[in-house]
């Protein structure tokens, strides 16, 4: 069966305010109004019951009463608090920002129906100015130290290596050295601290400190036990700060040859490039790009931290709490936590992150609102094809993702709307240039 309210039925609504925030609606159905559709719902499972010795139908309502009293006051509540309480939102004039809390609900027989629900409002408070900010640009400038680092990296990746001829040759600073390890803490070995043919380049600093110095001097075919030490800021806490002992196995000892820096090292980079100039090139418009994209997301950084530091306003409670919920189950599922637990300073961040995410929403709607700021449809599909090309996919797969691991693309069109927003706010700042003392 269902009910519906063909017309607002009239109800008393009182309004407590415990917070700027937060509103508890106490709502009281009349008996007049409640007892016939509870009389109603008694009736309808008369209808279907099936007791024994009882035809379906014929079960007396006496019956029903002492049997499903409970049962079918539920699939009566169920279905009638929801209305009650939209009705009693729209003549409070109230806007949640979010489902209520119901509490203290109440149905006997001959008396009104009565409910409690907890709501969540946005604060009311004035915009701060927010035009004329001053801020700091840092200027884009590209080195020829920049480009030469992006060719080393480049010689890098393009570098070969050969086993060394000299079968007595002693591993040095420079060398690869390819081996088997084992690491032992306490004299028990641990997870994650095992190695076969693993490659190891020694003085590059990229393993734990002590283990690749402890490689220098080996021969090929050479064992040995190697001490070494985890940082004390170690991702995996039961490893930090610790000494261990690495029992190794020298398979073989490398030497790295890298290409030369000419045309043809231009087009071994990539088919476009037909010379090293042109290579050269195509480094300087990529960082200065990169440069730029930089130098942009930090005047929308420093513009939104001075528009946060001019409002102050309480924030609505059950916001907070859904955002923090959401930051901490996306730091749960990140790999390189290795689902380790929350630690204090992780919660300390989520509690700072979540108060400054929502008091940002909350502020920048307000700015949308108050000078016209939206999204056009074309500018989403701008910013879908945008994001798409930078994660090397296409607008489809993209939408696929959005839909299948959020719910929707509403994560994303109110992303580009904050990207928009923060850009007007970045072009009617007073931005002075690093070093040049230039005002635009």
């Amino acid at each position: 069966m269902m009910f519906a309210m063909e017309q607002q039925q009239k109800i008393s609504v009182n309004v407590e305010e415990p917070s700027k925030t937060k509103r508890i609606l106490k709502v009281e159905v009349p008996a007049e109004t409640i007892q016939p559709e509870l009389q109603k719902t008694y009736q309808a499972f008369q209808k279907r019951a099936q007791f024994p010795g009882f035809r379906k139908g014929k079960v007396p309502l006496t019956m029903i009463r002492k049997r499903l009293g409970r049962e079918v006051q539920s699939d009566l509540l169920q279905r009638v608090v929801p209305l009650y309480y939209e009705q009693a939102v729209r003549e409070s004039a109230l806007e949640p920002v979010d489902m209520p809390i119901l509490q203290n609900v109440s149905l006997e027989e001959g008396e009104p129906l009565r409910f409690d629900a907890t709501v969540y409002i946005k604060p009311d408070f004035e915009l701060q100015p927010y035009k004329n900010i001053p801020l700091v640009s840092g200027a884009v400038a590209v080195s020829e130290e920049m480009i030469d680092k992006v060719i080393e990296d480049m010689r890098e990746r393009l570098s070969q290596l050969s086993s060394y001829e000299d079968a007595d040759h002693v591993v040095e600073t420079g060398d690869v050295v390819e081996a088997d390890f084992e690491g032992f803490l306490d004299g028990e070995p641990f997870e994650g601290g095992q190695g076969s043919r693993h490659l190891v380049e020694i003085g590059q600093g990229r393993m734990i400190p002590g283990f690749e110095d402890g490689f220098i001097g080996m021969k090929k075919g050479e064992h040995k036990e190697i001490e070494a030490t985890f940082p004390e800021e170690y991702h995996a806490p039961h490893l930090a700060g610790k000494t261990v002992i690495f029992k190794v196995v020298l398979h073989d000892v490398k030497k790295k040859s890298l290409p030369d820096v000419d045309d043809e090292f231009a087009k071994d980079v990539g088919e476009q490039f037909e010379t090293l100039a042109a290579l050269r090139a195509g480094i300087r418009e990529r960082i200065e790009k990169n440069e730029s994209r930089r130098v942009r997301e930090k005047l929308r950084g420093d513009v939104m931290d001075e528009v946060l530091k001019r409002h102050s306003f309480e924030l609505p409670e059950i916001m907070v709490q859904r955002h923090k919920s959401y930051l901490g189950d996306r730091m749960q599922k990140n790999p390189a936590r290795e689902a380790s637990p929350l630690s204090p300073a992780d919660q300390k961040w989520l509690d700072e992150q979540a108060d400054r995410d929502v008091a940002w929403s909350l502020i920048s709607e307000k700015i949308a609102e108050a000078e016209g700021i939206t999204l056009s449809a074309e500018e989403f599909e701008e910013g879908l094809e945008k994001q798409a090309q930078e994660s090397g996919m296409t607008k489809e797969v993209l939408k696929d993702i959005y839909t299948n691991e959020v719910g929707s693309l509403e994560p994303l069109r109110l992303s580009l709307l904050n990207e928009k927003i923060l850009d007007f706010l970045v072009e009617n700042a007073t931005v002075t240039t690093e070093g040049t003392g230039d005002e635009t």
